[in-house]
């Protein structure tokens, strides 16, 4: 018979935390066991590590004993799973770990943690990054990050500090079947979740665990860099990864900050879609304060993003058009962006604080007077959360009569070879390419219909 519930009790103070103190055990199939106590982040002595990891499937649940194995608590596959591995055999371990140390049903307590998050993983003596526990065949890849990390302590012992990659290589480039192993790791559900974003964010003592070993950051970053500098894998260095050794840009709005973020992010994923702006405000800067109100768990995914449009409105103005993609089936205007949406949005209009459209013929340009005339814009609310109306006069520049099916890429090959098929399509591109072999290809035009890929658009 298992033992009562865990019943959380309220955390006391602004800055107060829950701490799990995960027991020790020898044997790697017993039952976890843990102490969930409560800190302060202000006390200096406050010693842990913190997770960070993906839920992954949350119908999946596991039992965990609390307190002397007098009480029981419910958690997630992979929660349960990082415990196991991060448990030591004779020595206990502090860890902070959100699945258990906040209490998910309480929502006032869940966004108060989540303001406070920064906080949290600035304070960790360490993070630990938990890839998949069952990885496939990789060793190649172990031994090659072994090698790199070799030579990086060879490099630390010379006191070198600054190496030319590609004038002094310190090795030969991976071999195409670790390359492989590297792109497997890379589609770990965890390179694309929103919220390891401000976890690891700056947070260079890092400690990622791939399976049962344990892989160090510049040693990861050597073997993608191809010991050259050259990167070897046509996936992209992962965002999370870049985060941990770069400054995001700075602006000189909050507004436009997190309207910044969003773009960074905007192939993150999140199981709920008010994350997905939720986990952005502690990359913000000094104006976290300034949209920490945003964090609002009681409020519905609507009301989520017509709070974030109205918070970016005032500096960006007709710019939040740009993030607009449609179709959405929310119940909100239809010029508030949905930023669950990974669609891709315009570079420049999310990076550049003066950044104007250009067209040829000036009419139609943001930057004509007689233009800006016609373009007006009307901001106002109320303190009832009436939601914000966006009027816009203008012109008719172009109007869309049809669309194709949505395109779907398996991989990045996969979308080389579609994109290829689709430009054969249109008579204008047909001279510029050379695969006219795969014009015809039926898997490709069956998401076109006729007027497209006969070159009448």
């Amino acid at each position: 018979m298992e033992p009562p519930l865990y019943q959380y009790q309220p955390l006391q103070y602004s800055d107060s935390i829950r701490i799990l103190i995960l027991h020790p055990s020898p044997n790697e199939s017993d039952p976890i066991e843990c102490t969930i106590c409560h800190e302060k982040l202000s006390d200096g002595s406050l010693d842990y590590e913190a997770v960070s990891y993906t839920w992954g499937n949350s119908g999946l649940t596991h039992v965990i004993y609390c307190n002397d194995a007098k009480q029981s608590l419910s958690v997630g596959k992979n929660c349960h799973a990082a415990l196991r591995r991060l448990r030591l055999p004779e020595k206990r371990r502090n860890l902070w770990i959100d699945a258990v140390c906040i209490n998910q049903e309480d929502l006032s307590e869940r966004g108060h943690q989540v303001r406070m998050m920064k906080e949290v993983y600035d304070c960790a003596s360490g993070v630990m990054v938990m890839l998949n526990d069952k990885v496939p065949e990789c060793r190649l890849l172990l031994d090659e990050l072994a090698e790199a990390n070799y030579i990086l302590d060879d490099l630390a012992e010379e006191g070198t500090t600054y190496l030319d990659y590609s004038a002094n290589p310190v090795r030969n480039w991976p071999s195409a079947a670790v390359v492989r192993e590297l792109e497997t790791m890379f589609k770990d559900p965890w390179f694309k979740r929103t919220w390891v974003l401000q976890e690891v964010y700056h947070k260079r003592l890092i400690t990622i665990m791939y399976g049962s070993s344990t892989i160090p950051y510049d040693a990861l970053y050597l073997v993608y860099s191809g010991y050259t500098g050259a990167y070897v894998t046509r996936t992209s260095w992962p965002l999370p990864c870049w985060l941990m050794a770069q400054d995001l840009p700075k602006y000189t709005t909050s507004q436009f900050c997190l309207w910044n973020r969003l773009h960074w992010s905007r192939q993150c994923l999140a199981s709920d879609p008010r994350d997905n702006v939720f986990a952005l405000t502690s990359l913000v800067g000094s104006g976290q304060e300034e949209l920490n109100y945003l964090v609002n768990y009681a409020q519905s995914v609507e009301d989520c993003f017509k709070g974030t449009a109205k918070f970016l409105l005032p500096v960006l103005g007709l710019r939040i058009l740009v993030a607009t993609r449609h179709p959405h089936g929310l119940n909100m205007a239809s010029w508030i962006p949905d930023w669950s949406q990974t669609l891709p949005l315009r570079f420049n209009a999310f990076h550049d604080e003066t950044f104007v459209w250009e067209e040829k013929d000036d009419v139609f340009s943001p930057t004509n007077i007689e233009y800006q005339k016609r373009a007006l814009l009307s901001y106002s609310y109320e303190e009832s959360h009436i939601s914000p109306t966006l009027h816009v006069i203008g012109c008719q520049y172009a109007r869309i009569v049809e669309c194709s099916q949505v395109l779907q890429f398996v991989d990045v090959d996969d979308l080389e070879r579609q994109m290829l098929q689709l430009y054969s399509h249109f008579n204008n591109l047909r001279s510029c390419l050379k695969e006219e072999s795969k014009i015809d290809d039926i898997e490709t035009t069956g998401h076109f219909n006729g007027k497209i890929y006969d070159g009448k658009i």
